[in-house]
């Protein structure tokens, strides 16, 4: 996939993902083209928790492939969160941290300077 009009795109093709024997994701697509936002709603369970970890490089599926602004996603290499805004329901903070030094964790750990 490949940056069009210099806006970022996502794909995802095929995925899925299985906990033990239960299934949470079964050969899902979606393509956000280029300048569109996109909300995932469903009901409790549905999967959208797990289907933007799994965009986020946080949680490893079990097949398929997902692109972040034509770069691959890879679990455990974040490379491409620059690209992508997540805001939880319910947001987890360290209570070991300050406000200031999660913020400054969350922007190191996406690629951006602590200057």
């Amino acid at each position: 996939m490949e940056k069009i009009c210099g806006l970022h795109c996502t794909k995802i093709s095929n995925i899925g993902v299985t906990f033990g024997k239960d299934i949470i994701l079964k050969d899902v697509s979606i393509h956000v083209h280029c300048g569109e936002l996109t909300v995932i709603i469903g009901r409790n369970g549905a999967g959208k928790t797990t289907a933007m970890k799994l965009i986020l490089g946080l949680l490893a599926s079990d097949g398929g492939e997902i692109s972040v602004n034509g770069m691959k996603v890879h679990y455990g290499n974040t490379p491409t969160n620059r690209f992508v805004g997540y805001l939880p329901d319910v947001p987890e903070f360290y209570s070991c941290m300050t406000p200031f030094e999660y913020l400054r964790f969350c922007g190191e750990i996406s690629g951006m300077s602590s200057q």
